[in-house]
């Protein structure tokens, strides 16, 4: 087998695909064919996805009822197959399975203006019909499924880059990655404070006391995870999703699109302006979208992965890695010096 077929093969041999398995699911199966890091089953009901999670059966249970309250109002996004008895979950041995109904389409181009724009709007769909649901589902079941909150985040990131800048200024020997973050590590640190103080301007409390505006934040809106049928977009891969104020979707959405148009502000204002045509805005939520814009994100998550050995990769991946963030970082910086210039009647 060629090595570069399947990238995933680690985690599809973990797959039990006995017929033993197979016989305590209540459909029938015609083939099984690998996708990612997943198999689609060909069933007299239709393609279905058979998905190995590591997830606990409560989080499982959180984000099946959460995708059934948004699509009472917002059909277009993925949902779990569950049998005559409402199983939705499925054990075999020490693995955990889910089984997914099939979403036909392709996966969405962020290069394309007019897909990010049918992106963002589904994005939005999905918020306004999710409205409601902090106070409607039950809490033992929403308890522990809340966005992180983003004054612990930034603080427990700055301390982590001062531990780790203390760390290296011990060693006799730095390696080319070490010189890299040192040459670094302070000017992020002072953006990490910006984006601290940016939370208190934004009245970031507030927000998350406005239960209107918490909703279902899937969380890692990518490309891949918008699949593109005919006129319609649909999301698919909540397995981050948690119950956020809006504003941090919009945010981790914009950066993962203006990433690919180096950080192109007009790219940026047509997100904002199609979220704006389903629903608008605040000031204060626009406010927060640039704090979490401000937050060098990138070069935290490689210097933690890279430091404590949270990845696998070869040093030269990493240090690869390291110089292609900072490279993008300069374009990252530029964006948030014009953001109150090009975005003023969100500031005054």
């Amino acid at each position: 087998m060629n090595k570069f077929r399947y990238v995933d093969k680690d985690i599809l041999c973990k797959y039990d695909l006995s017929e033993e398995f197979f016989n305590k699911l209540s459909f029938d199966i015609d083939d099984i064919l690998p996708l990612r890091k997943v198999f689609v089953l060909l069933t007299n009901e239709g393609k279905k996805i058979l998905k190995l999670t590591d997830s606990s059966e409560d989080r499982i249970k959180f984000i099946n009822e959460a995708l059934k309250y948004v699509s009472e109002k917002y059909e277009d996004l993925l949902s779990y197959y569950e049998d005559e008895n409402g199983r939705v979950t499925y054990k075999s041995g020490e693995n955990t399975y889910v089984i997914l109904n099939m979403i036909e389409g392709r996966e969405s181009t962020f290069t394309n203006l007019v897909e990010v724009e049918m992106c963002t709007k589904a994005m939005a769909n999905m918020h306004k019909a999710s409205r409601g649901i902090f106070q409607t589902l039950n809490a033992d079941i929403v308890k522990g499924n809340l966005g992180e909150y983003l004054p612990y985040q930034y603080n427990k990131a700055k301390d982590d880059l001062l531990n780790i800048k203390e760390y290296i200024l011990r060693f006799r020997h730095k390696l080319e990655f070490d010189t890299l973050f040192l040459e670094n590590v302070d000017k992020r640190i002072n953006e990490i404070q910006k984006s601290i103080e940016l939370l208190a301007m934004c009245n970031y409390n507030s927000l998350l006391e406005d239960f209107r505006k918490r909703v279902l934040c899937h969380n890692d809106l990518a490309h891949h995870n918008f699949i593109v049928d005919g006129d319609k977009i649909k999301i698919i891969d909540f397995d981050y999703c948690k119950i956020d104020t809006r504003a941090v979707d919009i945010a981790n959405f914009a950066m993962k699109v203006i990433k690919n148009s180096y950080y192109d502000m007009e790219t940026f204002k047509r997100i904002l302006e199609s979220y704006n045509s389903v629903e608008n805005l605040t000031k204060d939520e626009v406010k927060l979208i640039y704090s979490i814009l401000s937050f060098p994100r990138d070069f935290i998550t490689i210097s933690r992965d890279y430091y404590y050995r949270q990845k696998k990769w070869d040093y030269e991946v990493f240090l690869n890695r390291m110089k292609n963030k900072i490279n993008n970082e300069l374009y990252r910086e530029e964006f948030v010096k014009i953001f109150i210039s090009e975005l003023n009647e969100y500031f005054y």
